[in-house]
């Protein structure tokens, strides 16, 4: 038996993913009764590539240990061959390591500190000056602007609210009372459709939005309140009714879909002029971009007034992409090198639903986690763990393991910078998705709490529900707020203001996450800086409790979980606690 843990430093340190160049150390222990193991190698490779075997450099008592760094960044599978004195051998099972490169621009601090906040740009404040005759005048070919805030949205994704960016701008108070420290806006080009995923113009802010000027004026009065403002990036694909496809001649006669002449022709891909091309997931009013094509990467991020850098330059700290997995490894590179010489401490977050250490797409792997690329992602195994977690389709042990995976597989930073959301605009609301608040105070407390970066979609403070598309897409209502909901966020969110080494008052770094308790539906773990020790346990079974060593110094909890003058922690069914010490 070859004896070998990944995830304990006793056998393999530095845990998790290591830069390139920096030495790792590996230790086994082969124990086969009666045999002495002669040889031992450690067996590395880089993935789809033939491995390496590196020899012992030490032996006693059958333990092992080996040392090995990586010239150069990537994804590499290890294991181990054990040869036994009668010729016996044994191979272990391959685990992944993640090398990335040292990259001149780290993940930006101010990403993994903090709180970030969602807004589906369409519906949620339109502002005290906002103005009906002028949104009804941009309701062409069918699109339609309800009268009444608050209204059910309709099918088809052409109902306007009339959101605006001056709406938003008068909700930074409210928003910076919550803890916000970045904002991440849906797309905000003008497009088409009330989701402005079909972008129409990448140079020019939505008319129903506002103007550049109330972009830039948003991006300044955020910051003075300490709220950076990321925005959406669809570069993927247009809108068919665009300027630069321009099916429909919205925009004169020009564009791919009229003129074989026009300079947008060659961005698009048709097998048979006009009418067939190519579209993302078939979906004609959306056709498909070639990112490898020259005009198209100069016009987004070679150019200096391209795309990229004119949003930064206007006031924009970050760039969410859109379906990253649909865009070419050297487009991301392309974009991350201009936004990082236009602004250094720029974020790169990619929309990615899977392990993106490991991520395969088209046939290809990714390197997103590699450097000189993503600087987090959206966290959607964690979304799912927890939700199973907190709804009986998983035990602590598989949360455990879910987060486990991402914290070896990720690099540090990326790993403490991960967007970690519960729901956004392509989910149906956590509200409605658990059904009742206890166990949506369990899964907002292990959201707060957990390594990363929390991210709330709009309402969901305030208990918003909804399903899938487009109920989860409703207007932000905050006076028809579940007053229970809201009032656990306020105290949890005033919580986690206090706790040094987390969230926005973080100056020590990182926190460290260690699991204390895990038993069924007991979850229970300690995050710990130089300034303080967090404890957080949720138990979504039957009673139990777990006795402190220490008194804290700040306590909250829901659904009855309480503390004995002895330091005994009582949890009740579907109760969740966390304490300060």
């Amino acid at each position: 038996m070859i004896i070998f843990n990944s995830k304990d430093i006793r056998y393999k340190k530095p845990f998790g993913a290591v830069a390139c160049m920096q030495a790792a150390e590996f230790n086994i222990e082969a124990k086969r009764e009666g045999h002495f193991a002669k040889e031992a190698y450690l067996v590395m490779a880089l993935d789809g590539e033939e491995p390496i075997y590196v020899s012992f450099s030490s032996n006693t008592g059958n333990c092992f240990t080996f040392e090995w760094q990586a010239p150069f960044g990537g994804l590499f599978y290890y294991g181990f061959k054990v040869i036994y004195e009668d010729g016996f051998v044994e191979v272990s099972p391959n685990h992944q390591l993640t090398v990335y490169e040292k990259d001149q621009y780290p993940v930006p601090e101010w990403l993994s500190h903090g709180l970030m906040y969602q807004i589906f740009p369409d519906r949620f404040s339109r502002g005290e000056e906002f103005d009906e005759e002028k949104a009804e005048k941009l309701m062409t070919r069918g699109r339609y602007l309800h009268k009444a805030w608050g209204e059910m949205p309709h099918e088809g994704n052409i109902d306007f609210f009339g959101g605006t960016l001056r709406g938003i701008e008068e909700k930074l108070d409210y928003l910076s009372d919550l803890g916000v420290t970045i904002i991440y806006l849906n797309p905000i080009f003008e497009a088409f459709s009330n989701h402005r995923y079909d972008t129409a113009d990448y140079m020019r802010i939505d008319p129903l939005l506002g103007t550049e000027e109330d972009f830039s004026n948003l991006c300044l009065s955020a910051a003075k309140k300490g709220i950076r403002i990321i925005i959406d990036g669809v570069f993927n694909h247009t809108g068919s009714d665009s300027i630069y496809f321009n099916k429909y001649k919205t925009y004169g006669d020009g564009g791919a879909y009229n003129d074989p002449e026009s300079p947008y022709y060659e961005w698009y891909e048709f097998s048979d002029y006009p009418n067939a091309y190519e579209s993302w997931w078939g979906i004609d009013t959306l056709p498909a971009i070639d990112e490898k094509n020259p005009s198209y990467s100069n016009f987004i991020y070679k150019d200096e007034n391209s795309v990229i850098r004119k949003w930064l330059e206007v006031g924009a700290s970050g760039i969410r992409l859109d379906v990253a997995d649909e865009l070419p490894d050297e487009f991301v590179d392309g974009i991350r090198e201009a936004m990082k010489g236009t602004k250094a401490n720029a974020a790169l977050i990619g929309e990615v639903w899977e392990d993106a250490s490991n991520k395969v797409s088209y046939g290809k792997r990714r390197r997103y986690l590699q450097g000189g690329q993503l600087d987090s992602v959206m966290n959607y195994p964690l979304k799912d763990a927890i939700i199973g977690f907190v709804s009986g389709n998983l035990n602590a042990e598989e949360l455990l393991k879910s987060i486990e995976a991402l914290r070896e597989n990720y690099p540090r930073d990326i790993f403490h910078s991960l967007m970690n959301i519960l729901g956004t605009h392509d989910t149906a609301r956590i509200k409605t998705i658990l059904g009742n608040n206890q166990k949506l105070f369990q899964a907002i407390m292990l959201q707060l709490f957990l390594p990363g970066i929390p991210c709330i979609y709009y309402g969901d403070e305030n208990g918003m529900a909804g399903g899938k598309d487009p109920l989860n897409r409703g207007c932000f209502e905050p006076e028809k707020a579940d007053k229970e909901v809201r009032e656990f966020y306020e105290k949890l969110l005033i919580f986690r203001k206090k706790i040094k080494g987390i969230g926005e008052t973080s100056k020590s770094g990182y926190a460290s996450f260690k699991c204390v308790k895990i038993s069924g539906g007991i979850f229970a773990f300690e995050r710990e800086s130089n300034e303080m020790r967090l404890f957080v346990a949720v138990n979504t079974n039957n009673a139990d409790e777990i006795q402190l060593n220490d008194k804290p110094t700040d306590f909250i909890s829901a659904n009855g979980a309480k503390i004995d003058d002895k330091g005994l922690l009582y949890l009740p069914p579907l109760s969740c606690a966390a304490c300060i010490f």
